[in-house]
C-alpha cells in the first residue's frame, strides 16, 4: 500500500522516521463511546526472534506526544499500560501509533500485538515499513517509490502477525540517539503564524527517555565490546549521572557532538 493511499496520514511524525524501519499501527476504537471520552488502553507487544530496543510514540490528542522505549529479548512479551486517547480532540475514532525498532532480527520472526481498552472494542491494521536504499535525498522519488506494507495475521489467531519481506530490518541501536534529537527538535516546534508551540512541552519526557536508552544500551553491551564503543558507553554514562542539572538544549548538544565525533570516525 502507498503511503499516501494509508487511510489515515500519519505524517505528523512521518516526515522525521522516514529513513527509519518502523511498524504503523492504524488503531479504531468503536463508535459506542461517548465522543468526549479518554479512552484508556493498553497494548500486549511481542516479537520472536528479535533482540534490542523497541520504541513507540503516539499523540493522545492533538497538542501532546507520548513514546516510550523497552528493551526485548528474544521471544519476550511486553504489556504496556497507562496509554489513552482523547476523542474529543479527533474527529475519528482512530489512532496512529509507530513502533521503531532498535536492533537485530532472525531471518524469521513474528509479530504479536494486542489492544486492549475497558470502554471500547478496539481492532488495528499493522503496516510496514522499509526506507528506500536509493534516492535518499530525492524526497518526491521516496514518496512515490516507498510503500508501507501490510502485515496480514495468521487466519487461525487473531492478532498474531508473520513478517515476510526481509527487507524489513531492525535499525542501528546507535540511532536511537538520532531519534531523541529529533524529538528536541519537535519540542522546539512552533507555530508559524503564532509562534506557539505546536505541542505541549516534552523536556522531562526526554530526559527520562534519555537516562532510559543509556540504561538499556549498557545492559545490551555486557559481553565483551571494542575500545570505541567503550568510550561512547564512558560518554554516556557521564551524560547519565548529569542529565538532571542539564537543560534540553545542552543534552541536545551532547548527543549531537556524539552522533557527529562517532559518525565520522573511520570505519
Amino acid at each position: 500500500m502507498s503511503l499516501y493511499n494509508l487511510k489515515r496520514d500519519p505524517s505528523w511524525f512521518f516526515s522525521y522516521i522516514e529513513n527509519y524501519y518502523h511498524l504503523f499501527l492504524d488503531i479504531k476504537f468503536d463508535n459506542k463511546v461517548v465522543s468526549n471520552a479518554v479512552i484508556k488502553f493498553s497494548m500486549e507487544l511481542g516479537l520472536q526472534g528479535f533482540e534490542g530496543l523497541l520504541f513507540y510514540i503516539y499523540k493522545p490528542h492533538s497538542k501532546k506526544i507520548k513514546f516510550g522505549l523497552v528493551k526485548h529479548s528474544i521471544d519476550q512479551t511486553h504489556h504496556i499500560e497507562n496509554l489513552n486517547y482523547n476523542l474529543s480532540e479527533s474527529p475519528t475514532n482512530s489512532l496512529d501509533l509507530i513502533i521503531i525498532p532498535f536492533g537485530y532480527f532472525k531471518d524469521e520472526y513474528k509479530l504479536t500485538l494486542s489492544v486492549l481498552s475497558e470502554k471500547s472494542e478496539a481492532g488495528f491494521e499493522v503496516y510496514a515499513w522499509s526506507p528506500s536504499s536509493l534516492y535518499k535525498h530525492v524526497k518526491s522519488v521516496i514518496r512515490i517509490g516507498n510503500q508501507y506494507n501490510e502485515l496480514i495475521p495468521i487466519a487461525d489467531y487473531k492478532g498474531y502477525y508473520f513478517q515476510t519481506d526481509s527487507a524489513f530490518k531492525g535499525n542501528e541501536t546507535g540511532r536511537l540517539f538520532d531519534l531523541i534529537n529529533l524529538l528536541v527538535e519537535i519540542d522546539n516546534s512552533k507555530d508559524e503564524f503564532t509562534n506557539e508551540p505546536i505541542i505541549e512541552p516534552m523536556d522531562s519526557d526526554i530526559k527520562a527517555l534519555v537516562k532510559k536508552s543509556n540504561e538499556f544500551l549498557f545492559e545490551l553491551c555486557q559481553t565483551s565490546v571494542p575500545l570505541e564503543i567503550k568510550n561512547l558507553l564512558r560518554e554516556l554514562k557521564r551524560l547519565k549521572f548529569n542529565i538532571d542539572s542539564l537543560s534540553k538544549e545542552e543534552i541536545f548538544n551532547w548527543l549531537d557532538d556524539l552522533i557527529t565525533f562517532y559518525s565520522e570516525k573511520p570505519k
